[in-house]
């Protein structure tokens, strides 16, 4: 039984203090996901650094071994081929990611945002 006008402003206001505990829940899940999403972008930068080291590393080898003489243009604009073929395909992946990122963050928003709704709407018709 209520007793005093506080207590009943207190139960009044407990939907919308709920409500606040689900959006920091959500921020909190958002967050998380762009956490997830750097470390994906930088997963692929290492690995894709890592690849163009080992081919830098070949082109070195290539143009100082070997006793024969090494036409050395030939070997360079072969590795310049090469590496733009490579640097152009890698960021067609980080396009891929971001996008991908983008939308399931957008996605997580959408049912965020969609269950804060209902949740002050259900709020508003119990009170």
């Amino acid at each position: 039984m209520i007793r005093n006008p506080e207590e009943f402003r207190a139960l009044e206001l407990l939907p919308f203090a709920q409500t606040g505990q689900k959006f920091l829940r959500a921020m909190a899940a958002t967050q998380a996901h762009s956490i997830r999403a750097l470390l994906r972008y930088q997963i692929e930068s290492v690995s894709f650094l890592k690849r163009r080291f080992e081919d830098d590393l070949k082109l070195v080898e290539k143009l100082t071994s070997g006793e024969e003489f090494v036409d050395a243009f030939d070997v360079f604009v072969n590795f310049i081929q090469n590496a733009t073929s490579d640097y152009a395909n890698e960021a067609g992946k980080f396009a891929s990611i971001g996008a991908r990122l983008a939308s399931d963050t957008a996605g997580q928003v959408r049912k965020e945002a969609a269950t804060t709704i209902d949740d002050m709407a259900a709020a508003t018709l119990a009170t």
